[in-house]
């Protein structure tokens, strides 16, 4: 009941909005590009976040899901890849803090574009994660990086798209990530069955959430 709705209506303009002293306070009006919801659905850009955030909630989800049997096959007790397993939504905060900063200083998109490429860095670590200096690599990559992720999504969707249709494009977006959600764990369980390592399947993911940092790239505004 106390949430409130646009902040011009409060006399306020959104963050990092630029107020016009010249106009009187009260008076400050904010004008913003309108888009229709079916203009977005068509454009590419749209459909470029949706694929990239599909394959990043595939590579997560099945880092995430299968992490403690992954550690355990390489010899490591249950209690360390508990650790390891909780570790990674922890250290995930430094990268909803830092790089929603940096987000604020640099073009949205190419941040975002070089926290997917961290993430695939911290899975190709993961390949190699036998000691305790590499499990610290893994986790000082693919932390922050999908922690930033989290954050820079709704920003660029804001942003990029405009307000007016948010919950809708964000609703859809989300929808993307459940499927990713859903096929990255059942692949990698079957990766992990067939050739009896895992090794592969984070290489595959590794690569392709690198490269999919190139689909953000091409995300362009359309409020411009």
């Amino acid at each position: 009941m106390v949430v409130r709705n646009r902040p011009e209506e409060y006399g306020y303009l959104p963050d990092g909005e630029v107020i016009d002293t010249s106009v009187p306070y009260p008076e400050i009006q904010q004008e913003e590009v309108s888009i229709e919801f079916k203009d977005v659905l068509k454009s590419r850009a749209f459909l470029f976040l949706n694929l990239a955030d599909g394959i990043r909630m595939m590579a997560l989800s099945a880092a995430t899901l299968h992490i403690m049997p992954y550690l355990g096959g390489l010899g490591m007790s249950r209690t360390t890849a508990g650790l390891v397993a909780a570790a990674i939504p922890l250290f995930s905060v430094i990268g909803r803090f830092g790089f929603g900063w940096v987000a604020d200083l640099f073009e949205k998109r190419h941040v975002m574009a070089a926290t997917y490429f961290l993430m695939g860095i911290g899975l190709m670590i993961l390949c190699y994660a036998e000691t305790r200096w590499t499990i610290i690599l893994f986790l000082g990559f693919f932390s922050p990086a999908y922690g930033g992720i989290n954050v820079l999504r709704g920003a660029i969707v804001r942003e990029y798209f405009g307000r007016d249709s948010y919950g809708k494009m964000i609703g859809i977006i989300m929808g993307s990530a459940s499927l990713g959600a859903i096929v990255g764990p059942t692949l990698a369980g079957w990766v992990f069955d067939t050739f009896g390592t895992y090794h592969i399947i984070w290489l595959v993911f590794g690569g392709l959430t690198g490269l999919t940092g190139g689909l953000i790239l091409k995300v362009k505004s359309l409020t411009t």
